[in-house]
């Protein structure tokens, strides 16, 4: 069965795809917020981007959301969303670079009066970066658009010196708790 994916996120297309599923795409003009609480902000939005979909496409709808989320005195916890310049990049990983820090993605899949939505967490720990690995980075342009402000499947990889919990929710998308979410919809990746 054929569904939607709310998102125009190169990389949640390129997972699904490497995955075996059948889907379009479209974009949801959903505005998206930030709460105080990382889960329910990402359940939040990814609950908005499928309803406002689902209200336009037949069938099933998926949808999803990801933050990164540094943890530690409540004056320091804060919610990284996507960077939105090399300026944030540049911000975001000084945070990040030497501490743990949670990516929490939210998945929605609606259909016809239905709705369920999930998250999922994993933790990172970066290790410590110099200015010049962080200005180099940021110069390239591969954290621009990404929550936390770097991509874990690019050049970033080499930051990551440990991670607890599912890789593919630091890219994008949790696989392991789409697959079932979308499976009790009758959607799968096989025939």
């Amino acid at each position: 069965m054929q569904f939607v994916l709310a998102s125009s996120s190169a990389r949640r297309v390129d997972l699904l795809r490497q995955a075996g599923y059948d889907f379009e795409t479209r974009v949801s003009g959903f505005p998206e917020i930030t709460l105080e609480d990382p889960k329910a902000t990402v359940e939040a939005n990814a609950r908005g981007k499928a309803l406002a979909v689902s209200e336009e496409e037949r069938g099933v709808v998926l949808a999803a959301d990801t933050v990164v989320y540094l943890p530690g005195s409540s004056r320091n916890e804060r919610i990284l969303g996507q960077a939105k310049g090399a300026e944030e990049v540049r911000e975001m990983l000084g945070l990040l670079q030497g501490r743990a820090h949670e990516v929490y993605s939210g998945v929605a899949v609606a259909a016809a009066g239905y709705i369920a939505v999930r998250h999922a967490v994993t933790t990172v720990r970066m290790r410590g970066l110099g200015e010049e690995e962080i200005e180099a980075y940021a110069a390239l342009g591969e954290g621009v658009g990404k929550a936390g402000g770097y991509a874990i499947q690019g050049r970033a990889g080499m930051f990551v010196e440990w991670i607890g919990g599912d890789y593919t929710n630091v890219v994008g998308l949790p696989m392991a708790l789409t697959v079932r979410m979308l499976e009790a919809r009758g959607v799968r990746w096989y025939s």
